[in-house]
């Protein structure tokens, strides 16, 4: 499979961001109820589910889903360690 539509550790990375963003985007939902939230999130889900079985024809159940949901863990936080560091630098 040397004609690959995406590489394989690409997709693992758009996976990740894919599903922090719509995990996101739910919670930012069922605090403000506002519609256009609730269609971005239904809009990405399917996508995040496409990226897994994308990954998943590549590397196995196992190593995909190790490999997705440690990075799905850790994106939040180096995400709060960057913002933490971004506020004590200038602070309000």
């Amino acid at each position: 499979m040397k004609n690959l539509l995406l590489s394989p550790w690409t997709a693992v990375l758009v996976c990740t961001i894919l599903s922090t963003l719509t995990d996101t985007l739910g919670t930012l939902w069922w605090e403000r109820k506002h519609p256009s939230l609730l269609i971005a999130t239904i809009a990405l889900s399917p996508l995040v589910f496409l990226t897994f079985g994308y990954i998943g024809c590549h590397f196995g159940l196992a190593q995909t889903s190790s490999q997705t949901n440690t990075l799905i863990f850790a994106d939040p936080i180096f995400g709060g360690i960057t913002l933490l560091a971004l506020f004590k630098a200038n602070p309000a």
